[in-house]
C-alpha cells in the first residue's frame, strides 16, 4: 500500500531531495520547481535510487506542441505524466496515441482544476456553475480522450465517483490547511472518498523528521497500525 502515497518533491535541487528518499516510498512527484533547476537529470538520479518519477508539468498547449514535447519526455520512461484538460480532448488523444506507440508503461493523467482555486475564482474563469460543473466537464474530456487517470482535489472525488479513471489527489493535510490550497483533506478522508493515489508535499518536506511524517501519513490512511 506504500506505493499509493506519492511524495511531492517541491524543492529546488537534487541535493535537497536526498532528505526525502526513503526505502518505503516508491513514487516521487517532480514538478516545475525541481525540473526547471535540474531538468532530465532527475530521471537518472531517481532511477539510481530505485524510484519512479511522476512528472507533473501539467503540460498544456496545442496538440502538435504537446506531442513534440512528449516525444522527448517519454524516452526517459516517466511513471506518470500530467496534461491539463483545458488543452482539450485532441491534445490528450494525441498524447495517448504517442504513448501507445512508444512507451506503454507511462500513465497519462489529465488535470482538472488546481487545488488553489476557489469556487468564486472558477466561476470567474467562465464555469458559471462552479467547481462541480467544471470538474465534471473536464473529467469527461479526459476520459473520452483515452487518458488513464485524473488529477483533482479530494473534495471532487465523490463528484466523479462513476468514472473508471485512476484518481490521483493532491491537497493532503494532516493539520490545518495552508492558504494556497483551499480544497484539501486528510489521507484517510481522501482514500475513503475514492482516491487511488494521494500526493503529499509540504507535510513531509517541512517536517523535522520527514520519514516519520511519511509513516504518520501511512498510519492516518489506515495502512499502518504504528508510527514506524
Amino acid at each position: 500500500m506504500y506505493k499509493r502515497v506519492i511524495i511531492a518533491l517541491d524543492v529546488d535541487s537534487l541535493e535537497e531531495t536526498k532528505r526525502f528518499i526513503f526505502p518505503e516510498a516508491l513514487i516521487y512527484k517532480v514538478g516545475w520547481r525541481l525540473f526547471a533547476n535540474e531538468g532530465f537529470r532527475v530521471f537518472d538520479f531517481m532511477n539510481k535510487k530505485g524510484k519512479k518519477v511522476f512528472l507533473d508539468l501539467k503540460i498544456g498547449d496545442i496538440p502538435s506542441t504537446v506531442e513534440a514535447s512528449l516525444k522527448k519526455i517519454l524516452t526517459f520512461n516517466p511513471y506518470m505524466i500530467t496534461i491539463h484538460a483545458i488543452s482539450g480532448a485532441e491534445t490528450i488523444k494525441r498524447a495517448v496515441v504517442l504513448r501507445n506507440e512508444t512507451n506503454r508503461g507511462t500513465i497519462i493523467l489529465g488535470v482538472t482544476l488546481l487545488t488553489s482555486l476557489s469556487d468564486k475564482e472558477v466561476r470567474k474563469m467562465g464555469f458559471c456553475k462552479g467547481i462541480e460543473d467544471a470538474v465534471n466537464r473536464l473529467t469527461e474530456i479526459i476520459e473520452e480522450a483515452g487518458a488513464d487517470g485524473v488529477v483533482c482535489s479530494p473534495m471532487e472525488l465523490e463528484m466523479i465517483s462513476s468514472t473508471k479513471l485512476l484518481k490521483i489527489t493532491p491537497g493532503i493535510r494532516l493539520s490545518v490547511p495552508s492558504e494556497d490550497q483551499k480544497r484539501v483533506a486528510s489521507p484517510y478522508e481522501a482514500f475513503q472518498m475514492g482516491a487511488d493515489f494521494i500526493v503529499v508535499g509540504r507535510e513531509i518536506l517541512t517536517a523535522s523528521d520527514p520519514r516519520r511524517r511519511f509513516f504518520d501519513i501511512l498510519r492516518d490512511a489506515g495502512f499502518l497500525d504504528f508510527a514506524g
